[in-house]
């Protein structure tokens, strides 16, 4: 997975996976999966309820047609991707079942103008009416475009993304941890600290304690707890320690408060 470095309006810096574009590929075509579906169930229930309510040859029947057309049918089909990226913070349903969502180019959460923005330079709503008329050439062009454009570009973003100043993202990347992180980590008042001289460290190596703790906790596999322990052991010597206490996780994680407390 291709990783960036980016850094938020607060200047906190964090690190976020970019969905590849086999992945976003894959989602726009559940989605126009999804909407065809909608748009004929639609079409289907809609037409059945015209016929039984007005006679053929009724002209409020047309209007009636048009009224309920615009307000079940394609209002919400033509703004389905940006109201759906906006209720639900970047993601349609070909987006959630991808594990992917659209953040604007800092990493936080973007605005109802950018999801608006970038459907304007590729509804894929249009896409699906330009198959629907026989356009498929031109829906080809278009996407082998989008293809392009996010294969070259470094955030693989499409023309829509440039404009709108946004980027798709995993939603659930390997963690890697930021110091919001470390300093979100609850203390005590009264909490006193053990290894006083923790100090000498700095905020990055905090990082790397804190991580490596999560992913004992989630894997446990050799290579993981060896790799705690020579952490440990490195931060035993560094702090003078006679040895290494015998428990090496409760270890760091004292280590990883008593820098905390010392440093906040």
């Amino acid at each position: 997975m291709q990783k960036i470095k980016l850094t938020t309006d607060q200047n906190v810096p964090i690190e976020v996976e970019l969905a590849t574009v086999g992945q976003r590929l894959v989602a726009v075509l559940l989605d126009m999966v999804i909407l065809i579906a909608y748009f004929l169930i639609m079409l289907f229930v809609l037409s059945m309820t015209i016929m039984s309510s007005y006679s053929f040859f009724d002209e409020s029947a047309y209007d009636a047609w048009t009224i309920l057309f615009m307000l079940l049918i394609y209002l919400p089909f033509a703004l389905y991707t940006p109201l759906l990226e906006y209720f639900f913070k970047g993601q349609t349903i070909g987006k959630m079942a991808l594990g992917i969502r659209v953040t604007k180019v800092n990493g936080e959460n973007a605005a109802f103008k950018n999801y608006f923005t970038r459907w304007l330079f590729r509804p894929l709503e249009m896409y699906i009416l330009l198959v629907a008329v026989g356009g498929v050439l031109g829906f080809v062009a278009s996407l082998f475009f989008d293809i392009l454009m996010a294969s070259i570009s470094s955030r693989n973003q499409r023309i829509g993304d440039f404009m709108a100043g946004t980027i798709v993202v995993r939603k659930k990347p390997n963690r890697v941890y930021t110091i919001n992180d470390v300093l979100s980590i609850r203390t005590h008042k009264d909490y006193q600290p053990t290894y006083t001289e923790i100090t000498m460290y700095t905020d990055e190596d905090m990082m790397l304690v804190k991580n490596t703790i999560a992913r004992i906790e989630k894997y446990r596999n050799k290579k993981t707890k060896e790799f705690a322990i020579t952490l440990a052991d490195r931060i035993a010597t560094d702090l003078n320690l006679e040895k290494t206490p015998e428990k090496r996780l409760p270890f760091l994680k004292t280590v990883l408060n008593d820098y905390i407390v010392l440093t906040r």
